[in-house]
């Protein structure tokens, strides 16, 4: 035998072992969707680059970035409680995933209704988010779908099914791309908003009967004897403090957007877009495997800061080596959308990826407490994070324009792993006794 054949064949074993690990192969599972999602993500914007105008494109973003941001506010923070206590529900899972739909999706068309109604009868018609009754209509209806498809992604990673994910989001990217494709030779007045949002509304059915007939079923039937669902006061309160850092951390994502197209324009919005498209997926990739985490410390809490441990390592060769070339291929990157987008986001894009390294910190942090269900101070630290992102783009944006987002980020990013690092080393060390993960 070979040495190249010995070689492939024990990287195969270890692969197989790697995956054999819960906490990994949903990892891997939810980096994978985070990948399939931005690269779709990235190849929609272009196409919608060169098929409308910087301004449809400014437009379009911004209303979709205030569906996302309506979506989540309006969802209580269900989708991290999914995750958080799913994986102990046991025979109540059912239940606690069936009131994450209801609840959210009527709390849903409550907040889009208000949205709307202001965006229709406040706003000038010259507004770039001013809108139109049936198209407010359609926002409230997708919003609500969009809460319920986001739950579904929540649900199937606290079941530990995360492996569905790509293939769920890889269909909705594919069927997004088409139809923007096909809204671009037609004359749809918001053919952005509506290639975004109308596949999701396919992609419920089929999905939920994968949840209800087959995981959850298989949950069920392998959890623990002890296991069941939180006390009502205890999710409660959980939420509570995990909601209030949600509606924070939407000031420092999906609202900016928004508040790009007020400050300086739907065109630099447009700008904005794929360096923040960027950024959010590296956020993901950390989210994706700090999720699996929580899965897996939650059903082993004894093990956890040693699972926290195994984590960062994979982070530090896959989430910062990433960020790290994506830093450096930003102006080719932003080139593909055309040479505007070079010239005005270049900078901002190299910004929002240096403030990757000191995310993880915080990150770890968000993690840590989250398993000790401290989420009041997890609110704090958002809202510190939400007011420093906000409040520096607005004074910055004047005098340095779109980069006043790309500075900021870092800063606040530097701060805040700074002030929690120390807490997040002590977690790291602590209960060294047990046999780490490998």
């Amino acid at each position: 035998m070979s040495q190249d054949t010995r070689t492939v064949r024990g990287t195969g074993r270890a692969l197989r072992r790697e995956l054999g690990v819960p906490l990994y192969l949903n990892a891997y599972a939810l980096m994978l969707n985070t990948v399939v999602n931005s690269g779709f993500g990235l190849l929609y914007w272009i196409v919608a680059a060169h098929a409308f105008t910087d301004a449809e494109v400014g437009r379009g973003s911004a209303l979709v970035s205030l569906m996302l941001m309506v979506s989540v506010l309006t969802q209580v923070n269900f989708g991290q409680a999914l995750i958080r206590f799913l994986p102990r529900s046991g025979p109540a899972s059912r239940g606690l995933l069936l009131a994450a739909y209801a609840v959210s999706a009527g709390v849903a068309v409550l907040g889009a209704s208000g949205v709307m109604a202001y965006c229709h009868l406040a706003l000038d018609p010259g507004d770039p988010l001013h809108v139109s009754l049936p198209f407010a209509g359609w926002f409230v209806v997708s919003t609500a779908v969009w809460s319920v498809f986001n739950l579904q992604d929540s649900a199937l990673t606290g079941l530990r099914s995360a492996v569905w994910l790509p293939l769920e989001n890889g269909v909705y990217g594919l069927v997004k791309l088409a139809l923007l494709v096909l809204v671009a030779r037609t004359s749809l007045a918001e053919g952005v908003f509506t290639s975004w949002t109308l596949p999701v509304v396919a992609l419920l059915v089929p999905v939920n009967l994968l949840i209800f007939a087959r995981v959850l079923p298989r949950h069920v039937r392998d959890a623990a004897p002890g296991d069941r669902a939180p006390r009502r006061s205890v999710l409660l309160r959980y939420m509570a403090g995990d909601y209030a850092g949600q509606v924070c951390t939407q000031l420092s994502s999906s609202f900016l957007p928004v508040l790009v197209v007020s400050l300086l324009g739907a065109e630099q919005g447009a700008y904005f877009l794929p360096a923040q498209t960027v950024f959010v997926a590296m956020t993901m990739l950390s989210l994706g495997i700090t999720s699996s985490l929580v899965v897996e410390a939650a059903k082993d809490e004894a093990r956890a800061a040693h699972y926290a441990r195994a984590v960062l390592r994979r982070i530090g060769v896959t989430v910062l080596p990433a960020a790290a070339l994506l830093a450096l291929a930003a102006p080719w990157l932003l080139a593909l959308f055309g040479p505007q987008y070079r010239a005005n986001a270049t900078l901002l894009l190299q910004l929002l990826m240096v403030s990757t390294f000191p995310r993880v910190v915080v990150s770890l942090y968000i993690t840590m407490s989250r398993l000790r269900n401290r989420t009041g101070a997890l609110a704090v630290l958002q809202f510190v994070q939400a007011v420093g992102l906000v409040g520096g783009t607005v004074l910055l944006c004047g005098p340095l324009g779109l980069d006043a987002v790309g500075w900021t980020a870092l800063g606040v990013e530097l701060v805040l792993a700074l002030a929690v690092g120390p807490r997040v080393l002590a977690w790291l060390r602590s209960d060294r006794a047990v046999p780490a993960a490998s």
